[in-house]
């Protein structure tokens, strides 16, 4: 254990509270901004969380990615981002459904997820192909995320009548100017990521000083962390009754995970996928996409009693790895 004097606990424990006041600040500003930028881009609220705001929540994941695997470190490279994908499903939404139950719309069910799905084992099969993640798969996976985006945005301009229908449920979603709603969504997604590494430096800084091992804070911590937009995000938007952000922010941030994050690392640096993540982490990774699709159709509604259940399948499975 590392002995700390006063100063330093007080430095800690700011950066952490201090994190946790931005980072609940730029998601309330992002969920508002991304509302109000669905309305005014003539787009449901539904398409602006599978992209804007699925993309830049996703933005730790990149950082940690790309740094690790440009320091060799290509077991951490590829573990933030199925340890993400687990804690996107299990913890935040589990969390979210528990401050309100989540509507799940048939875009997500017929559509979305299925994306989800079919990437993840695409993954997998690229991962037990050779144990390797390499250059052109890494391009194919960014090809894929752009042909992805624009159907996704292309499609829902042909539905105009699902924000008509949105519009009234919630008229504010029309207030604001577009560039200002821009601006908001950019400040939102900074505040995020900022404030997500300030609770994450004085974590890990708390945890070292009480002698907890490294590991331990990689799975917990450092995991966490990353997964924390998508957490405030989700959390935010269930609360103000935006439950189409809140569920396309998770679906849309699993499917950029491994379509930009694992794409983008792997063109710039092919990534080798370790024996334990092939034996274990990327099935359990598929295993929990497939129970998320079933938890979506049932009733169209992640129910509060369904999120217990998520967080119930997480703390299995850290309970597992921790053993």
């Amino acid at each position: 254990m590392e002995t700390y004097g006063s100063m330093e606990w007080l430095k800690l424990i700011a950066m952490f509270l201090g994190g946790l006041l931005i980072l609940g600040a730029g998601g309330e500003i992002l969920v508002r901004g991304a509302a109000k930028l669905a309305r005014q881009l003539g787009v449901s609220a539904l398409v602006v969380g599978l992209t804007v705001v699925a993309f830049g929540t996703s933005a730790p994941e990149v950082a940690v990615s790309m740094q690790s695997a440009h320091a060799g470190e290509d077991d951490l490279a590829i573990a933030n981002v199925v340890g993400s994908c687990i804690m996107n499903i299990l913890i935040v939404l589990g969390l979210a459904a528990l401050v309100r139950p989540l509507r799940v719309s048939r875009n997500v069910i017929n559509t979305d997820a299925p994306v989800m799905l079919f990437f993840t084992a695409m993954f997998m099969l690229f991962a037990f192909d050779n144990g390797m993640i390499d250059r052109w798969q890494g391009a194919f996976f960014i090809a894929a995320l752009a042909m992805y985006t624009l159907v996704t945005y292309f499609e829902a301009r042909r539905h105009p009548k699902i924000v008509e229908e949105e519009y009234e449920r919630d008229p504010r979603q029309g207030q604001g100017s577009l560039p200002l709603n821009i601006v908001a969504i950019v400040i939102g997604i900074f505040g995020l990521v900022k404030g997500s590494d300030l609770m994450v430096d004085g974590a890990v800084g708390i945890a070292r000083i009480l002698g907890i091992s490294t590991r331990i804070i990689g799975l917990t911590v450092v995991a966490l962390g990353t997964s924390l937009p998508e957490l405030a995000t989700c959390i935010i938007a269930a609360r103000r009754g935006q439950p189409d952000i809140a569920v396309g922010n998770i679906v849309g941030s699993n499917i950029f995970n491994i379509l930009a994050v694992i794409g983008v690392t792997a063109t710039f640096f092919p990534l080798e996928v370790g024996p334990s993540t092939l034996r274990f982490d990327a099935p359990v990774m598929l295993a929990v996409v497939v129970i998320s699709f079933w938890v979506f159709r049932t009733g169209h509604e992640i129910s509060r009693r369904e999120g217990g259940f998520l967080l119930f399948l997480y703390a299995l499975y850290l309970g597992w790895i921790l053993w």
